[in-house]
């Protein structure tokens, strides 16, 4: 299961993602490097719904296999979702849950795809965190385990 917020708008509103998703019952999560971070930031601002946002942002779209929503062609790593549950949190914002029904990743991030194994410093991932502030999952460590005694 994956999950994201969304501002719940009135009709009157421009960013229709939840509004998609309530219809449709479905959805792509894309996973963003640091290669496609600009691009993200066109997709972000507020189109009306008659605006591709991937043509707006210089995207190449690519088919699903298990859904009807198209998932980013570039993105290492993309989840096809069905809908689970919406949680409404307060008066304007929502938690969208699905469950991942297909997940794609490009084969140069894997270190053995055979164990299923994701090189997660090569995927340089950014993730917006709230306004016009973003992170990156590249700021890796390692601590090894306290045994028990």
């Amino acid at each position: 299961v994956v999950g994201f917020s969304v501002i719940d708008r009135s009709p009157n509103d421009r960013k229709d993602t939840g509004s998609n998703i309530r219809l449709s019952g479905e959805f792509v999560v894309n996973l963003v490097d640091e290669d496609h971070l600009a691009q993200m930031n066109v997709t972000a601002a507020e189109y009306g719904p008659e605006v591709d946002e991937f043509a707006m942002a210089g995207l190449q779209s690519a088919s699903s296999i298990s859904i009807g929503a198209p998932r980013i062609a570039g993105s290492p790593v993309s989840f096809e979702c069905g809908l689970h549950s919406i949680v409404p949190l307060g008066a304007s914002r929502s938690l969208i849950l699905g469950v991942v029904q297909v997940m794609h990743i490009r084969d140069e991030m894997l270190i053995d795809a055979g164990q299923f194994y994701v090189d997660t410093q090569r995927l340089r991932l950014v993730a917006r965190a709230q306004g016009n502030f973003y992170v990156r999952s590249n700021d890796a460590f390692e601590l090894r385990r306290v045994e028990a005694g």
